[in-house]
């Protein structure tokens, strides 16, 4: 039997866990170690006087049949929680009003939230000239499609909602590779709708009503009765006897044909198999003694401070009507706040009754100074920044801030060659594994796409290799 010690207890360590440990019965013996003392790492969720408050994200989309089948087998199948039809509605601050976002051509085209003239330069877009091939940042993707309007105020606040990220750093072929395919293949982002529209008619339909565009999949935002804490608890329960907690690791380090995991209690543990499940930076201190460059390039890959306002508010003492999912506020106007989530619309029981739930983003590379502020200049910002967006009537009656210095993967320019080196350092590194929402994918249906590709790998080299004599802890 072979020995694999996963580092990490996020959404990807867990599912790396489970998969070895029911699938590998008899050949595989897995432990996943995690420095937290809970499971699930960002993906964690908080109560407080009613209030239900993720630390991370706010859900999945069900379009991924893997994370569905997955909450399916830990028994949440029946814990599952669909978003409310309003969170179909999104919004824009722009041009110093809350706009809503246009869902298809005809609104656009009478939508306020751009100029005459940048409406125009979005329209004529089939028009413009392919990509050769070539990497190039999201704005300059964005400005050669769009027009520089629409790549600031449509897609600089798309990529601030969905990587707290500056789209003049992040690579498009990298953050967004749907996007960037859609443009190889048809040429054009209209087209390449159309071109899908019409595939899906021929198939009978959209289904739903909940039909993706070309920017990414469709499906519901989808979350667990009681916040995403669930799907951390569930799988770490399907890990019992084989999850540790509040054991951080500090090295790993190649020994003979096998490795050796050092924590940071003194302890070490000997193993065939090692699979690192946490953010590059992270990753990238574990490994400085296996050589090569592989410390130096995971290293290249920054990450996003992130602070996080979550407000409970009465209903009556917000003057917006909370009838979408939030609003993000593009690079180009005057407020620090990323964006705004409202999440008691969006989720059922994430408020008391009577009462709103909301949560402020705020940093990014642009800002990562905000994070450094007290907690009640950062409070007094954020208040300040709603009564101008939203329009407040009253006090928060709920306060809870969380501090991400290093929250959101940045897939910067460059991304893919440095995967690229990633893979040529493990090729001499056998035994060693990579994986996270730091290098193909930040949500968590891309964690759990690439936790099962992992354990397919890990499972094919125990089938190929004989398991390495006298595995032990010191």
């Amino acid at each position: 039997m072979r020995r694999v010690i996963v580092v990490g207890g996020g959404p990807s360590g867990l599912v790396l866990g489970r998969e070895l440990l029911t699938r590998g019965a008899g050949a595989v013996d897995v432990t996943v170690y995690e420095a937290q003392v809970h499971p699930g790492g960002k993906a964690w969720t908080e109560r407080e006087g009613g209030y239900l408050i993720e630390r991370g994200p706010e859900g999945f989309l069900d379009s991924a049949p893997a994370t569905l089948a997955l909450a399916r087998d830990v028994g949440l199948g029946d814990r599952l929680l669909p978003s409310s039809d309003r969170a179909s509605r999104r919004y824009l601050f722009s041009r110093g009003a809350l706009r809503p976002v246009p869902t298809n051509p005809a609104a656009f085209l009478v939508s306020g939230l751009l100029t005459l003239g940048g409406r125009l330069a979005v329209l004529g877009e089939p028009f413009r000239a392919r990509n050769r091939g070539a990497d190039e940042t999201v704005a300059a993707f964005a400005r050669r499609r769009l027009g520089h309007e629409a790549a600031t105020t449509l897609v600089g606040a798309m990529v601030r909602g969905v990587y707290a990220g500056d789209a003049e750093e992040l690579s498009m072929p990298a953050a967004f590779p749907r996007l960037a395919a859609l443009e190889r293949e048809h040429g054009s982002l209209v087209k390449a709708l159309m071109a899908l529209r019409w595939s899906k008619l021929g198939e009978g339909g959209e289904g739903s009503g909940r039909r993706g565009g070309p920017a990414g999949p469709s499906g519901r935002l989808t979350s667990f009765e009681s916040g995403m804490t669930e799907l951390g608890e569930a799988l770490a329960a399907a890990l019992a006897g084989h999850f540790v907690l509040g054991r951080p690791a500090v090295a790993v380090s190649r020994v003979g044909a096998g490795w050796r995991v050092e924590f940071a209690d003194g302890r070490s543990e000997f193993c065939d198999a090692v699979a690192v499940a946490t953010e590059p930076w992270r990753a990238s201190r574990l490994v400085t003694r296996v050589g090569g460059g592989l410390a130096a390039v995971l290293a290249e890959i920054p990450a996003a401070p992130v602070a996080v306002v979550a407000l409970g508010f009465g209903s009556y003492d917000i003057r917006q009507p909370l009838d979408g999912f939030g609003f993000l506020v593009p690079p180009n106007e005057p407020l620090r706040m990323l964006g705004c989530l409202w999440s008691s619309a969006t989720f059922a029981h994430r408020a008391p009754a009577g009462h709103v739930l909301l949560r402020v983003m705020l940093g990014g590379p642009r800002d990562a100074a905000v994070l450094d502020l007290p907690d009640d200049r950062l409070v007094r910002l954020v208040l300040g920044e709603l009564d101008r967006t939203m329009g407040l009537r009253g006090s928060p009656n709920m306060i809870r801030i969380i501090r991400w210095p290093t929250g959101i993967p940045q897939y910067t320019l460059g991304h893919g060659e440095r995967l690229e080196r990633i893979a040529r350092e493990l090729e001499r590194l056998p035994g060693l594994y990579l994986l996270g929402n730091g290098y193909r994918g930040i949500a968590l249906n891309d964690c759990v796409v690439s936790a099962q590709a992992t354990a397919d790998a890990i499972l094919s080299a125990c089938a190929s290799r004989p398991a390495r004599e006298g595995a032990h802890s010191t």
